[in-house]
């Protein structure tokens, strides 16, 4: 099936998908022998075959292939990864032997590779893309109908694999992440900023698996559907799992699964099955409730999104204008400068922040710099700057090469700044931007210069706009710039600026426009009052986006500025008169200054790693005891951090950043102290449990608590209980962590538990884990649960009390 035929099958009927493969594989205990469930398609290929046959039975109308977790950093915990090619088309062909006597469809399944992209994880963006881009062509060599992606937490993740996607897979893709209750994934994605990537890199289904019931999924299910005219899909658990009598359990039912469903069809959702937990008997009432249906109407809002990893921004939805800051861009700042030369990024940071706090909804990165290399700069700003901020990125550079490092660390949608309608460059630069998704800012400039008339200049973004429908760029994901002039030599030339926009909004109504508002003010007095004024007339021609200085006031309005600006002021004579003797600008009131010991403070709260040695070193100097500045300084820094993770005002990227942080002020303070009443909260032998190969949460949670002070004794994933206990043993740890990520294996934790009540020792065990829960946790005998990084170290604090 191609991409056209799927849209257009779908817009006459719903399909009904199968429902979950791992749980069914478990419970009919066809994984008691065997390591990795899709070794199954290669060994056991009936027991899969038999699980695809009961869905089909039960009315699902496409089976998903049990290639799962067929990447090759997957299949490497198992030892397969040499087998990755036929474990992937063995998983086809046996479901296509099937689902061809139902005359059904065969998709492939791609989840995450197990490790989260940098920052957050251990790989890099190309590692990522090439494991999933080696597992897409063998799927796409077995030719099936569909591939799903799902699963995903981390928004990167999402990029990396619709990316391999779209260069070795000719059919449909539909991509799907897993969300909280809250409506966010445990990495702080929410629905609308993943709908903005999915829909910019060509999926052509979007939705959501996993993670909780069909009630609870229900409503991110409408918001998704009412923001996108791509079909939607909706795949939830049976209910959050609960553990009795020592049986994982689901507690929803096949009537309350079919019910929810039912509500999502009524929303415009058009794929629906399940995940964790159903079972043929729940794909039977789906069926039987929906099959046949044709697709239900849906009021669909107009959007035009950019976004970062954890906010989207509607350019349709926003008004009055929208502010892009300037502020990053080392030209005529030598301190700056210096600082990019030398690898510090500290600006960078401060910037960004300075500027979000000043209004700015977007931020232009520039680090055209003579002797850097741009190319490393983008890449490494564009990581920092994502880290600190969630405001979208607008990457500026006429570097092709600069321009794709930048979009490659991207975690959201970026605008690309710029092209212009020199061929040349739009052979360069439009690439990029259509295969990373990129909305594009385009100069009306070629390689003639800049155009008097208005006319002229829509001429050249005509050039651009047909140039970019070429390669699929969207009217509504082009934004023009129709280029600011300086009012002190080209005068005449802003009247033409302002016709510009209103002719270009009339012309092209879906299609954005920006200007880089302070250059009309250069060589004249008092640039603020001009440059404000100014951004008045081009805001009443229609102007959507203004590149500017967040800082300055942008309310002003003034009379013999608009005189000037509109041409009525020959030479600006009387605009200077009257500002020639005033100040640049008014002084800001001065601040209190901050001490040392405040700026360590939110050095850790930032997660500014650049200044926090030099800040623990100045406070130091100044005859604060290390102890002291440990526990009343940095400590209480990382409690503000845990009590912002708790109101989701930060989200885990935020929170590694500031234990980093934290974790080099200790590195200076912890030599400092006298042997044995030094800063130390204790050992802690941390461990994913045997069996679970999982262990992103576990190293989220071994960065944190070594920031609280803690020795992490990291003993890796698929520990024996015995090897754990024992270790706690020999180094005499206060605290056991025990990670799970898998209902099959969380068992398990209990085993460890009766090792240590077995063998004596006093050390506390604490629990964790996606499908771990409290009630668990006290039935195992476990000393607490946490749900997450900072609930542990909230907790170990506490419990070794």
């Amino acid at each position: 099936m191609n991409k056209e035929q799927f849209r257009s099958l779908l817009s006459e009927k719903i399909l009904i998908l199968d429902g979950a493969m791992g749980t069914e594989l478990q419970k009919r205990g066809f994984l008691d022998d065997i390591g990795s469930p899709e070794e199954l398609n290669i060994k056991y290929p009936q027991r899969v075959a038999e699980i695809h046959r009961d869905y089909l039975e039960a009315g699902a109308e496409v089976v998903i292939a049990n290639t799962f977790g067929a990447n090759s950093r997957k299949l490497a915990d198992y030892n397969l990864q040499s087998k990755i090619v036929e474990i992937n088309q063995s998983g086809i062909k046996l479901a296509r032997e099937v689902a061809s006597k139902y005359n059904a469809f065969v998709a492939g399944d791609i989840g995450p590779v197990g490790s989260y992209i940098a920052p957050l994880g251990a790989i890099s963006f190309t590692q990522a893309y090439d494991c999933f881009a080696e597992q897409v062509k063998a799927l796409a060599a077995a030719k099936p109908d569909m591939l799903f992606i799902e699963t995903m937490a981390e928004i990167k993740e999402v990029r990396a694999a619709l990316l391999a996607c779209k260069d070795n897979f000719d059919g449909p893709v539909i991509v799907q992440m897993t969300f909280t209750a809250d409506g966010s994934t445990v990495t702080g994605t929410d629905v609308l900023s993943f709908l903005s990537i999915a829909e910019s890199l060509s999926a052509d289904a979007v939705g959501m698996n996993c993670s909780v019931g069909p009630k609870d999924l229900l409503e991110l299910g409408r918001l998704l559907s009412s923001n996108t005219s791509l079909p939607v899909s909706f795949k939830p658990n049976a209910g959050m799992p609960k553990l009795v009598n020592r049986q994982t359990v689901f507690p929803g039912t096949a009537g309350e699964f079919a019910d929810a469903s039912k509500a999502a069809y009524e929303s415009g959702i058009n794929l629906l099955g399940g995940c964790c937990g159903t079972t043929p008997e729940f794909i039977k009432a789906l069926s039987l409730e929906l099959k046949g249906k044709k697709p239900a109407a849906r009021k669909i809002n107009k959007h035009f999104y950019i976004s970062s990893r954890t906010r989207a921004l509607d350019l349709n939805a926003q008004k009055p204008v929208i502010k892009i800051g300037e502020r990053i861009n080392p030209t005529n700042r030598k301190k700056f400068q210096e600082e990019l030369l030398a690898g510090n990024f500290s600006t960078i940071r401060k910037e960004a922040q300075e500027q979000v706090k000043s209004g700015a909804h977007i931020l232009d990165i520039n680090l055209g710099l003579p002797g850097a290399d741009e190319t490393a700069l983008m890449e490494k700003a564009v990581e920092e700057i994502q880290e600190v901020v969630a405001a979208p990125l607008c990457l500026d550079s006429s570097s092709a090469k600069a321009l794709e490092a930048g979009l490659k660390a991207c975690a959201g949608r970026p605008i690309i700044n710029s092209v212009n309608g020199e061929q040349k460059k739009m052979d360069e630069i439009m690439p990029l931007a259509a295969r990373y998704g990129a909305a594009l800012i385009g100069l009306a400039i070629d390689d003639k210069g800049i155009p008097k008339n208005a006319a002229e200049r829509l001429i050249i973004a005509e050039r651009i706009i047909g140039e970019a429908k070429k390669y699929g760029i969207r009217e509504e994901d082009i934004i023009i710039d129709y280029l600011t002039l300086a009012a002190s030599a080209m005068a005449p030339q802003i009247k033409e600026t302002i016709e510009a926009i209103r002719l270009s909004k009339k012309k092209w109504p879906k299609v954005k426009t920006v200007l880089g508002v302070s250059n009309v003010s250069f060589g004249l007095p008092v640039r603020q009052v001009l440059n404000s004024t100014f951004l008045k007339l081009c805001e009443t021609a229609g102007l959507d986006m203004a590149i500017l200085n967040p800082h300055e006031d942008w309310k002003i309005s003034d009379e013999l500025a608009k005189n000037l600006l509109e041409g009525n002021d020959p030479n600006g004579a009387a605009y200077i008169a009257k500002y020639s003797g005033a100040p640049k600008k008014v002084p800001a009131p001065a601040g209190r200054e901050v001490s040392p010991q405040e700026k360590l403070y939110e050095a850790i709260v930032e997660g500014n790693r650049e200044e926090t040695p030099a800040l623990v070193k100045q406070v130091l100097s100044l005859g604060m005891p290390p102890l002291a500045a440990a526990n009343d300084i940095i400590l209480k820094g990382l409690n503000s951090v845990g009590e912002k993770f708790a109101k989701k005002e930060y989200f885990l990227p935020q929170v590694i950043l500031s234990a980093e942080a934290a974790q080099l002020a200790f590195g200076i303070i912890k030599p400092l102290l006298k042997s044995g009443g030094g800063f130390s909260s204790g050992k802690m032998v941390l461990a994913t449990v045997k069996g679970d190969v999982h262990d992103i949460g576990k190293n989220i949670v071994a960065a944190v608590l070594e920031s609280h002070g803690w020795e992490i004794i990291d003993l890796g994933k698929n520990v024996e209980a015995k090897e754990i206990v024992e270790k706690a043993r020999t180094e005499n740890a206060g605290l056991i962590g025990l990670s799970a990520l898998m209902t099959t294996t969380m068992l398990e934790m209990e085993e460890v538990v009766k090792a240590r009540n077995a063998s004596g020792i006093k050390t506390k065990v604490i629990v964790g884990g996606a499908p771990v829960t409290e009630k668990f946790a006290k039935e195992i005998g476990a000393d607490g649960y946490a749900k997450d990084a900072v609930e542990a170290a909230k907790l170990a604090k506490h419990i070794i009390k």
